[in-house]
């Protein structure tokens, strides 16, 4: 829009025209979210979730049943400002009336990616809800995994007052009668608006204290993700650094798997070959950037995984680690920049266990302690916990990419194999013990690993 021309200046007066006739909700305004003056003049903020009793019926008849719980914010965890996306935000917030649910919750409030006319809560349709229903059931059936991953308390799609009748809100909502205009295959209004209440609440990665705290946390996130696609035939597909939290109470301290909006059912997933790119662009796997035509299965999480702690290793474990790593140059700069410079640079690195080695050898190092023996003997334990991460990230590439029980195409790298001994058709599978022996420490329960479903099998051969 050029206003410097006729035509320009009649399009800037003909939007602001068009605004003034947009009704609120076209305008971004969401009354379930309002700003509260206190009995002493201080301010807070309400935010309204819709409960779960109410999530059973169908699209066009919940109105009627539509029930929301009253939390207090009273803090912010995660503001995603960007233009485009899902514009998640997750608060920390109290329930405003006493209810069972007395302890703070994490209200994530996010645009979720949803099919036009397949949006029915509690269905596959809706994702992250259904997910999380199906994992809490599983923890109930299951306690040892409690706590290690998100626990729903109230959730569902949001819904708004238009003109009298509740209606969802979502992009398609908010265009109305411009959604005619759009290409008939355009997945550009494709969001609706969706709002849980989950518990407990996890800290970031960048809390840690120490990489022996990041090998617990990850070893539980790890198990969680097993579990999970064990008992509920769910694959995560968004490993990343701000989806493995932790949390901690008196010495202990516990990790835990978060963010399900990108799962998808596991027998949909292997039974998928098609392009599909889905995750954190640093974390994610060579085949899933590349768009292979191989079927997503739970070596691409663990790709993700190693990625994550490469990127942890280089970029310090704790907040002060981090401080002394900021503004330099590293490799793994490459992996955030765009899709096909990630590609080569992971197919690169991952390709021999020389070139991991320069990767690794960027990971922290304390600077030189000048300050007497006390501080140096620290230093050396800092380097020897790093020295362990090392060991492991090494493991976790041969178990990945050298495995021969993993076929050539389910791994992005040209690494050479013997072509002469391929294995056959039926029951090849990347084995679990051996990425577990791969982790160790990680994994110090054997007993875990059960048959009924092989986390590791196989991916489809490319069509």
């Amino acid at each position: 829009m050029d206003i410097t021309t006729a035509k320009g200046r009649c399009d800037y007066i003909q939007l602001l025209v068009n605004w003034c006739l947009c009704d609120w909700h076209q305008l971004g305004f969401d009354p379930s979210v309002r700003y509260c003056e206190g009995e002493r003049g201080n301010g807070y903020w309400e935010i309204d979730v819709p409960q779960m009793a109410t999530g059973d019926a169908g699209m066009e008849s919940a109105g009627s049943r539509y029930e929301t719980q009253t939390y207090t914010i009273t803090g912010a965890r995660v503001a995603a400002d960007h233009l485009f996306g899902r514009h998640t935000r997750c608060f920390v917030a109290t329930p405003k009336q006493s209810t069972g649910n007395q302890g703070k919750v994490l209200i994530k409030d996010s645009w979720s990616y949803l099919g036009r006319h397949q949006v029915q809560e509690r269905s596959g349709e809706l994702g992250e809800i259904a997910f999380l229903t199906k994992i809490n059931q599983m923890v109930d059936e299951h306690p040892e995994f409690a706590g290690t991953v998100p626990r729903l308390e109230d959730g569902g799609i949001v819904r708004l007052d238009v003109n009298g009748h509740l209606a969802i809100d979502s992009v398609e909502t908010v265009l109305g009668d411009l959604c005619r205009h759009l290409p008939k295959h355009s997945s550009d209004y494709a969001y609706t608006h969706v709002r849980l209440a989950m518990t407990p609440v996890g800290t970031r990665l960048r809390e840690l204290r120490s990489v022996a705290e990041l090998v617990v946390v990850i070893s539980d996130a790890l198990q969680a993700h097993k579990a999970v696609l064990d008992h509920c035939q769910i694959l995560h597909r968004d490993i990343s650094e701000n989806n493995i939290m932790f949390t901690r109470s008196s010495n202990n301290i516990h990790g835990m798997l978060i963010d399900f909006d990108n799962a998808v059912d596991a027998n949909a997933a292997r039974n998928r070959s098609g392009p599909v790119c889905t995750g954190t662009l640093p974390f994610m796997s060579v085949n899933n950037l590349r768009k292979a035509k191989v079927a997503r299965t739970a070596v691409d999480d663990m790709e993700s995984v190693l990625y994550l702690l490469i990127w942890l290793g280089v970029w310090g474990i704790t907040t002060e680690h981090r401080k002394q790593t900021r503004g330099g140059h590293r490799r793994v700069v490459n992996w955030s920049m765009d899709v096909g410079m990630a590609i080569r640079n992971k197919r690169l690195m991952m390709s021999s266990k020389s070139n991991l080695d320069i990767l690794l050898s960027e990971f922290y190092t304390p600077p030189v302690s000048e300050l007497g023996s006390t501080l140096q003997a620290e230093d050396n334990g800092i380097i020897a916990d790093y020295e362990d991460l090392k060991r492991i990230t090494k493991a976790m590439r041969k178990t990945i990419f050298d495995n021969p029980n993993v076929p050539g195409n389910a791994k992005g790298t040209e690494t050479k194999t013997d072509r002469t001994k391929a294995p056959a058709k039926t029951g090849r599978r990347a084995n679990v013990s051996a990425i577990k022996q791969a982790l160790d420490p990680l994994f110090s329960d054997e007993e875990n690993e059960r048959e009924p479903v092989d986390s590791f099998e196989e991916r489809a051969d490319p069509e």
